[in-house]
């Protein structure tokens, strides 16, 4: 075997080991598994290696010859999502989602771009050759405020996956994932070229910007052509496994942005094909090894040199942002007329950064070498502080909101022991040899409804016009709504299937009000009652897809949901019987 194949499949094989050890020391410490992929990245990296003086367990040159699997793991997260900006979630949201995006974006490029200028004019005083030192202040604090606008995908993504968290706000997380790297996209772009190499003109902004858009789209189009004339569920990986690196590849050779392009691919494919949804649940049986070997070479890339050289310029960004950003998804939340929930929790699952600025910072270096190597390190010193708490923050927020199922949480905080597992390893192999089995580990027992409920309940209200219940009912992938009156108090249930013949009389539908349409929740469940008897009613009754769970002393009083989906997954996850 060659020595350079050697070495790249030596450290793949480093890099898959910590990666299981890393995934069960963050299940240990009730941490999400991202950051357990990033400490392990970072613990067999060079950098870590370099700073203790200890043999290298992975090179540089290994690394950069497996950028290759991180640049196809991020096109397919940037392409998922891409999905979320589908004109069905935009509707949805009509201008709310802009507003909300804008505020965001436009508070945090300006905080933390005002912050970096007077720091550098006033304190640090760093001035670029050519220029004087409010010229350098200004464009260190155009540039960092840019890049600070964009949020890690991979990481926001990977914490909604592993949580399982589903609702509204996680929807709205996604969608403003997407609305924020194509701002910052936007925004960094156009600056450069202004101010940077003016030499390019409109024309060059406008090839920057929209040939990977029209790329991505219409390779998304052709894509979703293809899928039509295929069937197999191993046919749709492949083809979203070639045409995702194709575009990527295609973007490079062009010196256009990739992730613009994939951005624009997952958008217009989630939009043109009938089949997105069997495509991402397709290429979801695959891509959890890519995107497990994305993040474990991302902390193996992260330099940790680099947090002593960020100096005064770089905790400034740093507290700058975080400022920014809970801020600014409070102030656009409240401005597009979003909920509490959304106005409290929304701006701490953006603050992950990472592939997104530091591909942007590379960008500025290359293309203004005085400067931009400057505004570079204080960027790859921020993403390591970044990378860490931000997926942490995407889970408290996440938590928070209601959108995670307990059990999500107790499944992490109580693992098998080894005991446990050496027993269970025992007894299969004593089965295996056709050996007498020896005495069962008793059943764990029901879990309560509790564990599994979501908490945060997308209602109608009362009063809800029959026009705009359809336009809810046309965007949701639920057929049962629950209805609630202007105290909050819960009244029933909309079934869809019921109400679906009134539809064609529209001598109806100005007349017609929510709660004309309501049902009593026959089925409603207490929170502590065994999930076994879930269960029980859903095998009874076929044509239930979620229970409302009621406090019991409180018979008014809607606590969450409890869907058909989450009784059977935790059933298979716990390994219970009927």
């Amino acid at each position: 075997m060659p020595v350079e194949s050697f070495h790249i499949i030596s450290a793949l094989a480093v890099i898959l080991i910590a990666a299981l050890v890393g995934g069960r020391f963050a299940a240990f410490c009730r941490i999400p598994r991202v950051t357990g992929y990033l400490l392990a990245g970072l613990l067999v990296g060079p950098s870590f290696a370099e700073l203790f003086n200890l043999p290298q367990l992975i090179s540089s040159p290994a690394l950069n010859e497996l950028r290759l699997i991180s640049d196809i793991a991020l096109a397919l997260i940037l392409m998922n999502i891409g999905g979320q900006l589908r004109t069905e979630n935009l509707r949805r949201w009509k201008q709310r989602i802009v507003i909300f995006s804008l505020t965001e974006s436009l508070l945090t490029g300006l905080l933390v771009g005002i912050s970096i200028y007077i720091a550098n004019l006033f304190i640090v005083q760093q001035a670029v050759t050519g220029l004087s030192l409010g010229q350098t202040s200004l464009l260190f604090g155009i540039f960092t405020g840019t890049i600070s606008i964009a949020t890690a995908p991979a990481a926001t993504l990977m914490v909604v996956r592993e949580y399982e968290a589903e609702g509204p706000i996680t929807r709205l997380v996604l969608t403003l994932v997407s609305l924020n790297n194509l701002f910052s996209v936007f925004a960094f772009s156009i600056a450069v070229q202004l101010l940077v190499s003016p030499d390019g003109g409109f024309t060059s902004i406008i090839y920057q910007l929209c040939t990977p858009l029209i790329l991505g789209g219409g390779a998304g189009f052709l894509i979703s052509l293809w899928a039509q004339r295929m069937e197999l569920p191993s046919e749709y990986k492949i083809l979203l496994l070639g045409g995702v690196t194709a575009v990527a590849v295609i973007s490079r050779s062009l010196g256009l942005e990739p992730l613009l392009s994939c951005l624009a691919l997952g958008m217009i494919l989630a939009d043109s094909s009938p089949r997105w949804n069997r495509l991402v649940k397709a290429l979801s049986e695959i891509d959890y090894p890519l995107y497990v070997v994305f993040f474990v070479l991302a902390g193996a890339n992260l330099h940790i040199a680099t947090l002593a050289h960020i100096g005064l310029l770089g905790v400034i960004y740093v507290l700058a942002r975080t400022c920014a950003k809970l801020a600014g998804a409070s102030l656009g939340a409240r401005l597009g007329k979003f909920g509490q929930r959304e106005q409290t929790w929304v701006g701490m699952t953006l603050l992950a950064q990472a592939g997104m600025a530091i591909g942007l910072a590379a960008t500025l270096s290359k293309q203004w070498p005085e400067g931009g190597r400057l505004v570079e390190t204080v960027i790859l010193g921020s993403v390591v502080i970044f990378e860490l708490i931000g997926p942490l923050a995407v889970r408290c927020g996440l938590v928070r909101s209601g959108e995670v199922p307990l059990l999500s949480l107790l499944r992490k905080r109580a693992p098998q022991s080894g005991m446990e597992g050496l027993h269970s390893v025992a007894n299969h192999f004593r089965s295996s040899l056709g050996l007498p089995a020896g005495h069962n580990l008793d059943n764990p027992g029901d879990i309560l409804v509790r564990h599994v409920m979501r908490l945060n309940v997308e209602t109608i209200n009362h009063g809800t016009a029959f026009q705009e219940l359809l336009n809810i009912i046309a965007h949701s992938r639920y057929d049962r709504f629950p209805v609630v009156d202007d105290d909050q108090n819960f009244i029933g249930i909309i079934n869809y299937t019921e109400i679906r013949n009134l539809l064609f009389d529209q001598s109806l539908s100005d007349l017609l009000v929510a709660r004309d349409l309501v049902s009593s929740a026959h089925h409603a469940i207490s929170p502590n009652t065994p999930l076994r008897e879930a269960l029980k009613t859903l095998q009874k009754k076929r044509n239930i897809s979620f229970f409302p769970v009621i406090d019991p002393e409180e018979p008014k009083k809607l606590l969450g949901i409890l869907s058909q989906n989450d009784v059977l997954a935790a059933f298979r996850r716990l390994d219970l019987d009927d």
